[in-house]
Parts: structure tokens; C-alpha cells; sequence
């Protein structure tokens, strides 16, 4: 007997689609994953709308300037708030999709995390003024105002979060429905990570910082130190005993504490402060092994990098990429002040690297986050909310 005819579904055509982010910058993490996302829709003919203060041109993007006065600091992210909803109120029929802490959006990507978590975790590494402070501030009490206004709109129907730590902080907080908070990991480009040039970049860079062959060399990437952990590092690779250089990439305004904070420890010539780069490839090539010991850390994209590297990485409790890092090895994963701990876990680091099956098992959880199947995913939401009238 003949089979009736395969139906074949639909595919649902993708919204319009609206993206608030404040500021880009070509060193965030989470900037550079929205512009790979808005590029690919533009490419899929998806009417793509971007409404920020600033913005690199991209073709196929309509830009809707959104810069309200940035000072005092205190308000600042409300008064953005207000600005992007009074554009949004323009925008019928359309997806809205925000990186920012708004009561006007569909989608919120918690590409920053929770941020009543952040002060929490931050909290616990200070002493009782700087806590009090913390607790008084008009800044931090304005942003944590709009990040409950926004998990309690009705105009909101989904979030993305990068970890799942960061979708349980969603639900202790704010009482979230968690079948609404969908799990879509940062990606990154692994096409930048051929083993062939890494191997060759090592070589030269390594020369070029005037390290010999012999010498351990751990890498931390992240600007804003503070958060990072950049501290507890230094901390933790003066009591490592392990003589290993650390190279310090990312920006940071007070830097001068950091510097005297090495030095103190005798790490003078042992940590390298080498600021913002536009391309970390040549430094994570040159290291043996990355720390990451973030006092709060949603998913920092560049754990992954260390990972397609072949880098054992040594991170937090408090970093969304605890449950990846502890694939390799449980003894990586350190509370952020403890800094015993997180020695022992560079020494950990560190004897892994020397393993020869260390590089191929870390570049194999690398390969699990490739930028296009995340981008395949944040599409697959958004044809599921295709026909979605806000």
C-alpha cells in the first residue's frame, strides 16, 4: 500500500527584530557575540533594528541613536531605560531583544548576569565601610530597581542566559518561571584556533617577552581587574611557589594598584601588565596554562578561548564556566578569595599542561561552543516567537 505523503511544516519566518545594547566595544565579550548575532540575521534578510548610544555601521542594520545624558552615573542606566522604551513604543511589530536591564523588552539576554549576585559576591571579599558604601550607593540601588521592574513586566516572555548558574541566580532572585529562561552558551570562532599557528605564534611571542623555553607561563584576560580577580592571581601565583610569569591582558583604570601589589610580593618581573589587545591569540599561544578567578562572571567568553587553545584554565565558583573547567579537572574550580586554594589550582594547572593528552581533551570542549551553532540556537528562539504580537 502506498505511504501518504510526508507532511512538511512550515518554517515560520523570523520577526522584525529590535537590539538594545548601550555602548559596542570591540573588546567586550558580550558586544562582539551581539554583533556576530545581528550580522548573521542582516544576512538572513531579517530587518534588524539597533538601538544604542553608539554603534559600529554594519550593512542590512537600521541604527536608532539612544544617548541620553550619561551623567550623573547614579541614574544613568535608568534614564537609558526610559530613552530605549519611548523608541520601542515606535517599533509595532517587532521582537524586541534587550542586553540591558529594561521593562520594555520580549527577550532579555543576561549576557551581565544578575546583578543583586554580582553584589552579593562582591560583598564578601570587602571590609565593613566599603560594604556599607556598597549598600548606600544611588548607582547600584537604581540598577538592581530596574532589574526587578524587568523580570516582573508582563512584556517579558523569555530570557537567554549564557550559564546555568546564572539561570538559577534568575529564579533565587526574582521567582522567574524557569521553563521561560532558555540556556544559550557564548560562542566563539574556532576557525582562530588552528593548532599549526598556535604552535607557531608560540615560538614567537614567547622570544618577543623574552621567556626561554623552560619558563611556566599562566595568562589572565579580562578588563576591569577588580571583577576579574586579577588580584587573588597575583596573590595566589606568589603563594604557588611555582615561579611562573603571568601576562595580564585587558584595561583597567587604576592599574597602579596592581602593579605595586606584584611588587610588594616580590612578582615585580614575574607579571606583565600588557593592557588592552586587540588580538590576545599570540599571548594565550605563549602561556601553558590561564586563570580566571572572577569575583562574578556570568560566562566569560574568554575561558572558551583558553579552552580552543589548549589551555587548562583555572576559574571560580562565582564564573558561569565552573561546570566546563571541572571537566578537566574538579581541583580547578576555587572559591574567588581563596587564595590557597587557587594556588594549589595553578600548581594543578600547571602539572596538567605538561600532560600530552591535556591540549586534545581541553580542545574538545572547546569544540562544543562554535559561534555559528550558537547563533543557530538564539534563531531557533526566535522563529519559535515568530508570530509573537507584543
Amino acid at each position: 500500500m502506498p505511504q501518504p505523503p510526508e507532511t512538511v511544516q512550515p518554517v515560520m519566518p523570523l520577526p522584525q527584530i529590535a537590539f538594545i545594547r548601550q555602548r559596542f566595544s570591540r573588546f567586550g565579550g558580550g558586544e562582539l557575540i551581539l554583533d556576530r548575532t545581528i550580522t548573521a540575521l542582516a544576512k538572513r534578510g531579517v530587518p534588524v533594528t539597533l538601538i544604542a548610544r553608539e554603534w559600529e555601521p554594519r550593512d542590512g542594520i537600521a541604527f536608532q541613536r539612544c544617548d541620553p545624558p550619561r551623567r550623573p552615573r547614579a541614574n544613568r542606566d535608568s534614564r537609558f531605560a526610559r530613552a530605549a522604551c519611548d523608541l520601542v513604543a515606535a517599533l509595532p511589530q517587532t521582537l524586541v531583544q534587550s542586553h540591558e536591564r529594561i521593562p520594555c523588552c520580549d527577550i532579555y539576554r543576561a549576557g551581565d548576569g544578575v546583578h543583586a549576585a554580582y553584589l552579593a559576591h562582591r560583598a564578601r571579599g570587602m571590609g565593613f565601610f566599603k560594604r556599607f558604601f556598597q549598600n548606600i550607593s544611588s548607582y547600584h540601588r537604581d540598577v538592581t530597581a530596574l532589574e526587578r521592574e524587568m523580570f516582573t513586566s508582563k512584556r517579558l516572555k523569555a530570557v537567554i542566559v549564557n550559564s546555568e548558574m546564572v539561570a538559577d541566580e534568575i529564579v533565587a532572585h526574582f521567582g522567574y518561571p524557569r521553563a521561560r529562561i532558555h540556556h544559550i552558551p557564548n560562542g566563539i570562532d574556532l576557525s582562530r584556533f588552528d593548532e599549526a599557528a598556535i604552535a607557531a605564534l608560540r615560538g614567537e611571542t614567547r622570544s618577543r617577552l623574552g621567556f626561554s623555553d623552560e619558563k611556566k607561563v599562566i595568562v589572565i584576560i579580562g578588563s576591569g581587574y577588580e571583577r576579574k580577580g586579577v588580584a587573588q592571581a597575583i596573590g595566589a601565583l606568589a603563594k604557588s611557589k611555582t615561579g611562573a610569569a603571568l601576562l595580564v591582558i585587558g584595561h583597567e583604570k587604576k592599574i597602579s594598584r596592581y602593579e605595586r601589589l606584584a611588587s610588594h610580593l616580590n612578582l615585580g618581573g614575574d607579571v606583565r601588565f600588557l593592557g588592552k589587545q586587540s588580538d590576545v591569540l599570540p599571548y594565550l599561544a605563549a602561556a601553558d596554562a590561564m586563570i580566571l578567578p572572577s569575583i562574578y562572571d556570568p560566562f566569560p567568553s574568554s575561558v572558551l578561548e583558553g579552552l580552543a587553545a589548549g589551555l587548562p584554565v583555572v576559574t571560580s565558583e562565582s564564573s558561569g564556566a565552573r561546570d566546563i573547567v571541572r571537566e578537566i579537572d574538579g581541583g580547578l574550580v576555587r572559591d574567588a578569595n581563596d587564595i590557597e586554594g587557587l594556588a594549589q589550582a595553578i600548581t594543578i594547572a600547571l602539572a596538567l599542561s605538561e600532560q600530552p593528552d591535556t591540549q586534545a581533551r581541553v580542545r574538545r570542549i572547546a569544540a562544543r561552543f562554535d559561534m555559528n551553532a550558537m547563533v543557530e540556537r538564539m534563531l531557533a528562539l526566535y522563529q519559535s516567537m515568530g508570530s509573537f504580537k507584543p
